[in-house]
C-alpha cells in the first residue's frame, strides 16, 4: 500500500468498501465486502470483449473503462443484472468497441449516471425499445463524440428523473421525438451536431424545467414554436446552423431568465422585436439571417452584465439603439453586411465597444470596418467557444470572464 500515490486508497484499478472500516483492498479477505468499483483508467493489454459474467458483479457500484484500444463488440446484455450500478464510463476505448448498448441496461433501479465519450468504435446505438423501470433513478445520460446513429427512441421520454441528456455530435437521424416533451425532470439537453431532420416538436414547450436547449448544427426545418416562450427557467436557447424559417415568435417575449440566444445560420426574417422584453439577455448571436427592421431601443437594457452581440450578415436597417451609446458593458458587437443607414453607429459605442465590426458607411469612428474585404466582412463570433459547449452541461461554471469574448471566440 505505501506504493500508492494516494496513500491507502488509489482510486485507479479494483477496490473495495465494506461494513466495518471503509476501503479494503483485495487482500483484506478478513472483511465481507459491501461493494466494489472497477475503475481500469490506466493503458494495458486488455482486448477483446467484455464477457458476459460481468453481470455476476451483482454488488459492482462504479464501472470504468478508459483509453483500452483493443476492447472489441458490444456491452454484454448480462450489465442488466448488476443491481448495485450507480455509475458507468466508458471514455476513449478502441475502434472495435461498441454497438447497441444493452436494453437491460436501462432497467436497472439504482443506475444513476451513463457516460459514454470519445470512443473510436463506429456502431454505437441506443436500443430501439427498452423497458424502463418504474423506480429509475437514471438522471444523467452522457453520449459525446461517438458516432452514435439511428433514431432518438421515443421511450427515453420514460426516464421521469433524467436531468441530463447530452447526446451532441454524433450521427443521430430522424425526428426529434414528441415525447421529449415528457421529461419533466430535465434541465440540460443536448442534441448538437447530429443529423436531425424534421421540425421541431412543440411538445419542447412542455419542458418545466429546461434550463439549457441546444439544438444546433442539425438539419432542422419549420418554424420556431410558439410554445418555447413558455419555458420561463430557459437560460440558453440554441437553434443555429439549421435550415429553420418563420419569425421570431412573440410568446418570446415571456423568456423571462433566457441569457444566451443563438439563431445564427439559419432562414428567419421579421423584426427582432420580441427580445426587447428579455431583461437578462447578454448574448445574442442572429448572424446569416433575413432579420430586418431597426434594433428596438431597449435590448440588452435590463442588464448590467457584459453583452455580446453578432448580426452580421442580415437586413437590419435604421440607426444603432441610442441606448448603445450608454452601455458600457456592450462588450463585443458585430454588424456588419446590414443595411444600416450612414453613421449609424455612435462615436460613444467605439469608444465603449471592445470588439466592434461594422459596415464602413455606418461607422465614421470604427477603427476597422467592412468595405467588401472578406477577412473583415465575414469576421464573427463562435458560439461552440463562447458558451463553453466543451464543458457539457457544466458550461455555466466553465464559461470564460466575458473580457475574453474582445479577442477570442471567434473564426
Amino acid at each position: 500500500r505505501s506504493n500508492f500515490p494516494f496513500g491507502d486508497f488509489d482510486p485507479v484499478g479494483v477496490f473495495c468498501e465494506d461494513k466495518v472500516d471503509g476501503n479494503i483492498l483485495l487482500d483484506d479477505y478478513q472483511y465481507p465486502v459491501e461493494f466494489m468499483q472497477v475503475n481500469i483508467r490506466i493503458v494495458n493489454d486488455m482486448n477483446g470483449p467484455l464477457p458476459p459474467e460481468i453481470g455476476y458483479l451483482m454488488d459492482c457500484r462504479s464501472l470504468m473503462l478508459e483509453n483500452h484500444l483493443r476492447l472489441t463488440g458490444p456491452l454484454p446484455q448480462t450489465m442488466g443484472n448488476m443491481a448495485g450500478l450507480f455509475s458507468v464510463a466508458l471514455l476513449l476505448n478502441g475502434p472495435n468497441f461498441g454497438g447497441a448498448l444493452p436494453s437491460s441496461l436501462f432497467q436497472l433501479n439504482y443506475l444513476n449516471t451513463i457516460h459514454i465519450q470519445d470512443n473510436l468504435g463506429k456502431n454505437w446505438s441506443l436500443p430501439t425499445n427498452a423497458q424502463v423501470g418504474d423506480d429509475t433513478q437514471l438522471e444523467q445520460i452522457v453520449l459525446v463524440r461517438n458516432n452514435f446513429s439511428g433514431a432518438i427512441p421515443s421511450w427515453i421520454a420514460k426516464l421521469e428523473k433524467l436531468q441530463t441528456l447530452d447526446l451532441s455530435m454524433n450521427n443521430f437521424q430522424g425526428a426529434i421525438p414528441e415525447a421529449i416533451g415528457d421529461l419533466s425532470s430535465v434541465k440540460y439537453l443536448n442534441l448538437l451536431g447530429n443529423n436531425l431532420t424534421g421540425a421541431l416538436p412543440s411538445s419542447l414547450g412542455k419542458l418545466p424545467a429546461i434550463e439549457v436547449l441546444i439544438l444546433g448544427n442539425n438539419a432542422l426545418q419549420g418554424e420556431l414554436p410558439a410554445s418555447i416562450g413558455n419555458l420561463r427557467t430557459l437560460q440558453l436557447l440554441d437553434v443555429g446552423s439549421n435550415e429553420l424559417t418563420s419569425t421570431i415568435p412573440p410568446s418570446f417575449a415571456k423568456l423571462e431568465s433566457l441569457k444566451y440566444l443563438v439563431l445564427e445560420s439559419n432562414k428567419f426574417n421579421g423584426t427582432v422585436d420580441a427580445l426587447e422584453p428579455m431583461k437578462n439577455l447578454t448574448i445574442l448571436l442572429t448572424r446569416s439571417n433575413s432579420f430586418s427592421g431597426a434594433l428596438p431601443d431597449g435590448l440588452f437594457s435590463g442588464t448590467s452584465d457584459n453583452v455580446v452581440v453578432d448580426i452580421g450578415d442580415n437586413k437590419l436597417t435604421g440607426e444603432l439603439p441610442t441606448s448603445f451609446a450608454n452601455m458600457s458593458n456592450l462588450v463585443s458587437l458585430i454588424g456588419a453586411k446590414n443595411s444600416f443607414v450612414d453613421s449609424a453607429t455612435m462615436k460613444d459605442v467605439c469608444d465603449n465597444t471592445t470588439l466592434l465590426v461594422m459596415d464602413c458607411d455606418a461607422c465614421e469612428c470604427c477603427e476597422v470596418c467592412c468595405d467588401g474585404d472578406d477577412g473583415v466582412c465575414d469576421f464573427q463570433l463562435d458560439a461552440y467557444t463562447l458558451l463553453g459547449y466543451d464543458c457539457g452541461a457544466w458550461l455555466k461554471a466553465c464559461m470564460k470572464d466575458t473580457e475574453y469574448f474582445a479577442g477570442a471566440g471567434v473564426y
